[in-house]
């Protein structure tokens, strides 16, 4: 996932009550909790989930939502989802999840299916891509979750930086080298500009595995963390290596972040907030989102940004076909299993991505929309001009082998790729390291397909 976001996520006070985490209100009525994450920088969702609340209780009575913000980036707020959902009793009734969670919920009986409830609601059919839905499909069919965004990824470059550098605009890098040789090109040019940004640490969690490396190795021939025809997961090779080879060269050769900055969990604000907008870095390899940093309902608007700000495809290793490569994932809204009003939930759920809220949450966030229906609204794209490049990297991206032992793999990732950018492996060391790990991450050697 994503931000630092796949950084972004805690404090949060269970509910008491029989099961599900739903319970009778003080007038008697049904209470659903709604757990979800929130930062003081990123206050779309919340937003959101305000507007559904009131929606949703004006249009039933005697049902109250409970909100139950947790403070703090996606890996704090799956730590804290992790401990409620050990007990019927604590566990919410519904939650935001990171599509790349999703099918280890469902093996462990956490998640309950929807689909007898989306065959009943005509937005399911007519407004929600058939790619889309796929987001939150378990291993056994079924759909897990109503999606409330998802994204594709991209460089975004900084247009004086580049142009005091001697670069380019617009900037169309063809290969590896071409993004590197520009990295270097600012290094040599513009002394104190961070020439490149990506995340490539524990700390960020899945923005280091999705935003850095997958972003790398389905960049690379054949680069893969999965192998569908032989259902086996990938241990290194080549095409790992390569990736972590990247990203080493970015590091030796300190054309990235300073180490405090790689490791910092609120590297995300400071390419936004403070990098870009002082003309302190020159390109960033990251999310669609990335401009609803700077729109005007922002919590530090940039109006420049339209002018100051370009973005590229990702480019594929050496130029290989078809040229550019991206990521994309998303997040959904969750039913839990334990919940004793299934109905209620899920009329929350049609609420809460609804065209309107949608409309809010994606013109707020820069996420790309789900709804057919908000894509197509002039007001979705009105103040982003970067919308419709990186809805069209759709025709380029990959989507992650989002198994159940998915989340496992992403950590192995996340070890190899910080062992690189720290110096305490050589990509070949870090690379023999994953796959020496991989068949305990992945339940067995005979999962396992060494390259």
């Amino acid at each position: 996932m994503r931000r630092t976001l796949a950084g972004s996520l805690l404090l949060l006070t269970a509910v008491a009550g029989c099961g599900g985490g739903a319970s009778q209100s003080t007038n008697g009525g049904k209470e659903l909790e709604v757990l979800y994450k929130v930062e003081p920088t990123w206050p779309h969702l919340e937003k959101m989930l305000g507007d559904a609340k009131k929606q949703y209780e004006a249009a039933h009575p005697g049902v109250t939502i409970k909100l139950t913000p947790v403070q703090g980036n996606n890996e704090a707020y799956y730590t804290k989802l992790a401990l409620l959902n050990r007990s019927p009793d604590s566990a919410p009734d519904l939650y935001y999840h990171d599509t790349f969670q999703v099918n280890a919920d469902v093996a462990a009986g956490k998640l309950a299916p929807l689909d007898d409830y989306l065959a009943k609601w005509p937005d399911w059919s007519s407004q929600f891509p058939d790619s889309v839905k796929q987001a939150a499909k378990g291993g056994d069919g079924k759909i897990y979750g109503v999606p409330i965004s998802t994204d594709t990824r991209g460089l975004w470059y900084q247009k004086d930086v580049f142009a005091k550098a001697g670069l380019p605009v617009p900037w169309e890098p063809k290969s590896w080298n071409d993004v590197l040789t520009a990295a270097r090109t600012i290094k040599q040019k513009l002394p104190g500009v961070i020439p490149f940004s990506m995340y490539s640490t524990k700390i960020h969690g899945e923005a280091a595995t999705m935003q850095g490396f997958e972003m790398l190795l389905y960049g690379t021939p054949g680069g893969t963390l999965y192998d569908d025809a032989q259902k086996k997961w990938v241990a290194g090779g080549k095409t790992f290596t390569d990736a972590l080879t990247f990203v080493n060269t970015i590091y030796r050769e300190e054309l990235g972040p300073k180490q405090a900055d790689a490791h910092n969990a609120k590297l995300a604000d400071k390419v936004t907030y403070e990098w870009f907008p002082k003309a302190t870095l020159g390109i960033s390899l990251d999310g669609a989102w990335t401009a609803a940093a700077w729109k005007p309902t922002s919590t530090k608007p940039w109006p420049e940004w339209k002018d100051k700000i370009g973005w590229a495809a990702m480019p594929t290793q050496n130029g290989e076909e078809p040229g550019a490569v991206s990521m994309s994932g998303g997040w959904v809204m969750a039913m839990s299993a334990y919940t004793k009003h299934k109905q209620e939930a899920f009329d929350f759920i049609t609420v809460a991505t609804n065209k309107q809220n949608s409309m809010t949450y994606s013109v707020g966030t820069g996420d790309l929309a789900p709804r057919k229906d908000v894509a197509a609204d002039p007001a979705y794209s009105a103040d982003n001009p970067s919308v419709k490049f990186f809805t069209d990297l759709a025709a380029v991206t990959h989507y992650r082998p989002a198994y159940e032992v998915y989340p496992k793999v992403s950590a192995q990732v996340q070890e190899a790729m910080e062992a690189v950018t720290t110096g305490a492996q050589t990509p070949e060391e870090a690379a023999a390291a994953y796959a020496k790990a991989l068949p305990t991450a992945v339940g067995g050697a005979d999962k396992v397909l060494a390259r």
